[in-house]
Order: structure tokens, then sequence, then C-alpha cells
């Protein structure tokens, strides 16, 4: 009897199983998510009305209304201009101090409150999720839309109050306000969905996220410019945060369209990145945690 060693060869489907398992991951998730797109698209028009709805709402009981859009704004960068322009002179290295702080503010701001709104977006609308199907992610898109209606409002007026001050006119860079405006709106939608996803689980964050949106606008080039800190000791690592701050080129291509500021391409590039990123990674980690949303709420 002859003892031997039976040799098993590899069944050669063995090794396509990986491969084809990501193809069939690949042809189920993309008309999933392409069903999921054209669902929101179909229902945009509630999303529209919702913005405006919650937007009536919260300025119902004012006598100024959409007014505090640029009121909130424009009263804070009045604080910054009196406490860091006028006593701590940091307005010296600008003589258009009052411009470039609040083209700064009202961009910073249209962030700050389509995160603020993003936060809010699902927790504060539990009755309207056990009522309605439709896509979650219209609730922090509503948001971010509320936040657009103000922000735009704000710019509308920023020559009326800038221009008597500091002779402030649009230039030829103004042709850049509508790309930048582009970019940082799906920017802001992202980040309005990812903190949307994060507040459902962790509720915490609700009280965390006024800290970390004050800790962004003074490692912002808001309050002060760039040039401000060439003459100053800053630790290394602060310097680092605000070279990878998201807000850093967007206010660079802000300033170049509003104010007349230098441009750099590289703003505009290093904006457009950040948004992307955002945006995607923002959206898809909604999307893929929508389904489980609901124990938690």
């Amino acid at each position: 009897m002859r003892c031997g060693v039976t040799r098993i060869r590899p069944d050669p489907a063995l090794h396509c199983r990986p491969m084809a398992a990501t193809s069939l991951s690949v042809r189920r998730i993309l008309p999933a998510s392409l069903r999921y797109l054209r669902d929101l698209w179909g229902r945009r028009e509630f999303a529209w009305h919702l913005a405006r709805g919650n937007l009536k709402a919260r300025n119902a009981t004012t006598a100024l209304g959409l007014l505090w859009w640029v009121l909130n704004p424009l009263l804070l960068g009045a604080i910054y201009v009196v406490v860091f322009g006028i006593i701590l002179k940091v307005s010296r290295s600008r003589d258009d101090y009052v411009s470039y702080l609040l083209s700064g503010m009202f961009a910073f701001y249209y962030t700050r409150s389509s995160m603020v709104a993003g936060v809010n977006s699902i927790v504060q609308n539990t009755r309207l999720l056990a009522n309605l199907n439709f896509p979650r992610l219209i609730l922090p898109f509503s948001g971010m839309v509320e936040s657009a209606y103000g922000f735009v409002a704000s710019l509308a007026v920023f020559y009326v109050i800038v221009w008597p001050i500091e002779g402030t006119l649009p230039g030829s860079g103004i042709v850049f306000l509508v790309p930048i405006a582009v970019i940082q709106t799906l920017f802001n939608f992202g980040l309005a969905a990812l903190v949307a996803r994060i507040a459902v689980p962790f509720r915490d964050i609700n009280n965390l996220v006024p800290y970390l949106l004050r800790l962004w606008l003074y490692l912002s080039p808001i309050i002060y410019s760039a040039s401000f800190l060439d003459d100053r000791d800053v630790p290394a690592i602060l310097r680092r945060l605000l070279e990878i701050n998201p807000m850093f080129p967007m206010l660079g291509v802000y300033r170049h369209a509003l104010i007349g500021d230098p441009f750099r391409g590289s703003d505009l590039v290093l904006s457009t990145v950040w948004a992307s990123a955002v945006f995607v990674i923002g959206i898809a980690s909604f999307v893929r945690s929508e389904g489980r949303m609901a124990r938690y709420l």
C-alpha cells in the first residue's frame, strides 16, 4: 500500500471570490445610491419649504426677523473692532480692517450656522421623522439652506456697511464670489451632515460645538491677518493648525472677491479639495448610518 501526500489543487473560484464580492458590492451600492439621490432630488421642494418654514418660525417673535442673520455677525464684528482693532491695535496691519473683519465674519458665520443647524437637524425633528418617510439627509440640507438665506442677506448689505466707513467697493475679483460661495456651500452641507450623524448617538456634542466653533474662529484669520503673526513668537503647532484650517484658503478667496486682496490660486485649489473631501465623507457617513438613527431617537 503506497502512502503519499495528496496534493490539493486550489480552486480557481476561490481566488475570484474577493474580487467578485467587491464587484457585487459595488453593483449593489451604486444603484442604491442613485435611487437615494433621485429620491432626495424629488423632494427638493420639501427641503426648501422646510427651510423657509424654520426660518420664519425662528424669527416670528422678533421685530427685525431675517435682519438678525445680518445683525448677529455684524454686532459680533463690532465688538471685535472695539476690542481688537481699537484697544489691542490689531488693526494696525490693515487700513481696511473693518472690511477685512466683516468679510471674514460673514463667511465664517455661514459655516457656523450650517454646523449648528446640522447638529440640531435630527434631534429636534423626532416627531417629523416618526410620521413621515423621506430621506433623512433632507434635514441637515434644509438647515444649511436656512443658513444660506442669511449669508446671501449679509452679502447684500456688505458694501452698504463698509463703503461709508472705508470706501470699499467691488472690483474685478467679484467674479470669484459665486465659485467660492458654491464651494463653501458644498463644504457646509458635508459638515452639517457629518455633525448631524454624530449628534444622534452622542447628544453631548450639542454642548461641545459652541466651544469648538469659538476655537475655530480664533484659529481663523478673521480678527487678525495672517501677516499679524509673522513678527510674533507663535508656537509651531499653532501655525500648523492655521495652515491646515479649511477656512484659511476659503477666506483668502472671499477677500479677493470682496475687498480686492491678492489672488492665490492655491487658496482656490485647497478650498475645492477641502469641500470635496468633507462633502463626500459627510454625506457617505450620514447615509450609511441613516437606517440606524431611529434606535437613538
